[in-house]
């Protein structure tokens, strides 16, 4: 019948994991070894792999930005802007959903953006693409598209692209932040920063937050012709800005209102719009007189930044990047940036230089991350240690997390060559991924515990210590294969998008499906040898067995081992 064979099949199965299981404990120390270099060719091999924070899987958006000369009016960067707004009308539907055009300003919408630009000369188009399950090219591969598009569409100074990320708001992937109190200076070092970026591979849409030629007047108030008229700079400065800001002469309340009402008096829109605003300007001095602003200061017509931005009390401004991960990460371009620049404090004094952005998101993150592992290690620790009532066994139970990560490693490489090498999708290892490796932790113990807890069981009913071994292999096989094939089975559809699935959660359920299939295979195997090894340490060094045998009649006296095999 269809049960027996199964029966049967099953007998075959199990007969051959005692086969090797019998081996294994033989050859208990080479195996281990064997095993510890496995787990050193598994981290160097991770050494080698390229690391992100999010790989922009699922992001169903880009933004195109623009740049036009200084002083571009509004109309005129609105009529540059669609020949691009034509570019994208081209696609097809399949890909572009819709997009969105913005003149005067770059910013994302969905968060506050401290490099926000704005201006007249200013523009973006914010791109929305079609859900990832319906088309054949990632959001990357489109934008990748564009840029040579980008390039024949003249009149900018600068028209390049910017991808958003999945997951919660970071910064860029290169961003570089330069601290310091001359913006001359800043641009200085802002331009080595620029050059370096060019030349390196795969690095695209470099930009600064350091905009000059901002039109503004300057008013500089002569002191000595100031003290004559018995006038303070900041009398002056208050009466410039009353004249264009307005100042609130009274309060007015009508007899039915609650509050009272402010009555702002300051020049005309006409007046205040026109430079020859200034030469109807009065200061008031301390005795009560009147003093025209042209008698005490010199109003001139100058550039300055468009906008100035501070970062722990210092002027700073920002170069910025997009990294095309397939070439390079922006953890292999900051550390380069950092390596090449790392005297730059002693060629500037008094300047600073902060890798921010997506790097610095990054190494928190990890950080972060290495806290919580260690945290479920020492918590898994403790747990085990109580119901085992040993300090010895846990870490036997506990060997399955890096085997664990041993399949972590070689399953994340292993998409990452096929998946770059066929589908041009590679699989870099990420944040997610290593969420993924904190919560195998957890999950990869279960079957230890199954077999170290039923190993223990025989020896104290009296099993020799092989005999118990091979028996708890065999009769716990089952129940080990049964949890592992139906924990896979739930994760495989959100680990490969079979009938759809979320992007974001796409390496979780890699890592967890991948390291739990090779943990479970090692712990059948490494988990009975490693007992053995930490059993002959115990009985050299304490003079006794881990556990103690008691000469009690065997709980399982049918015993499906065969004390004659090995």
């Amino acid at each position: 019948s269809k049960n027996k064979k199964e029966k049967k099949w099953f007998r075959r199965l199990s007969d051959f994991y005692e086969k090797i299981l019998r081996g294994a404990l033989r050859n208990r120390y080479k195996f281990l070894v064997g095993m510890i270099l496995v787990f050193c060719l598994a981290i160097f091999t991770a050494s080698k792999m390229k690391l992100v924070m999010f790989t922009g899987e699922g992001i169903e958006e880009f933004h195109i930005r623009a740049e036009a000369p200084k002083n571009t009016p509004l109309e005129k960067t609105e009529e540059l802007m669609r020949p691009v707004e034509q570019l994208l009308l081209n696609f097809s539907d399949k890909e572009l959903d819709a997009f969105r055009t913005y003149i005067g300003e770059i910013t994302e919408e969905r968060n506050f953006d401290p490099n926000a630009k704005r201006g007249t000369h200013f523009a973006q188009i914010r791109v929305f693409l079609t859900p990832a399950q319906g088309r054949k090219r990632t959001s990357q591969q489109i934008a990748d598209s564009l840029r040579p598009e980008l390039e024949n569409i003249k009149g900018f100074e600068k028209l390049y692209l910017y991808l958003p990320r999945e997951g919660p708001p970071v910064g860029r992937p290169v961003q570089v932040a330069i601290q310091g109190d001359d913006f001359d200076v800043l641009n200085e070092i802002g331009d080595k920063y620029i050059a370096a970026l060019e030349k390196t591979k795969g690095v695209s849409d470099i930009a600064t937050s350091y905009q000059f030629g901002k039109k503004q007047m300057k008013v500089e108030v002569d002191r000595e012709k100031a003290k004559k008229y018995f006038l303070t700079i900041s009398q002056i400065a208050a009466s410039v800005r009353t004249a264009f800001d307005g100042g609130v002469a009274t309060y007015i309340k009508p007899i039915k209102a609650e509050e009272e009402i402010g009555v702002r008096v300051r020049f005309p829109a006409e007046s205040r719009n026109t430079p020859q605003a200034f030469d109807n300007i009065l200061v008031q001095n301390t005795s009560g007189n009147l003093v025209p602003l042209r008698s005490v200061a010199n109003i001139r017509e100058t550039e300055g930044a468009y906008r100035i931005g501070h970062l722990d009390g210092k002027r700073v401004i920002y170069v910025t990047a997009q990294v095309d991960e397939k070439n390079i990460t922006s953890l292999e371009v900051n550390q380069n940036l950092a390596k090449q620049f790392k005297n730059i404090a002693q060629e500037y004094p008094g300047y600073m230089v902060k890798y921010s952005g997506e790097y610095e998101d990054q190494m928190r993150t990890f950080k972060n991350l290495l806290r919580s592992f260690i945290i479920a290690f020492l918590l898994i620790f403790i747990i085990l240690a109580t119901l085992f009532n040993s300090l010895i066994q846990p870490f036997v139970v506990m060997l399955a997390i890096p085997f664990g990560i041993i399949g972590v490693i070689f399953a994340f490489w292993a998409h990452d060559v096929i998946g770059t090498l066929f589908f041009n999708l590679p699989r870099p290892l990420s944040f997610f991924a290593f969420m993924g490796v904190v919560g195998l932790t957890g999950i990869v113990v279960n079957d230890s515990i199954v077999l170290v807890d039923f190993v223990n069981k025989l020896r104290k009913a009296g099993k020799q210590r092989r005999e118990s071994l091979i028996e708890a292999g065999r009769m716990r096989l089952r129940p080990v294969l049964m949890t592992t094939i139906t924990t896979i089975a739930g994760l495989v559809s959100v680990a490969y998008g079979i009938g759809g699935g979320d992007p974001f959660l796409r390496p979780m359920a890699l890592a967890i499906v991948w390291g739990l299939f090779f943990s479970t295979g090692l712990t059948l195997i490494v988990i009975p040898a490693f007992y053995a090894i930490i059993d002959d340490l115990s009985e050299k060094m304490l003079h006794h067995p881990t556990v103690k045998v008691n000469h009690q009649p065997s709980i399982n006296p049918q015993s499906s081992s065969n004390p004659g095999n090995g």
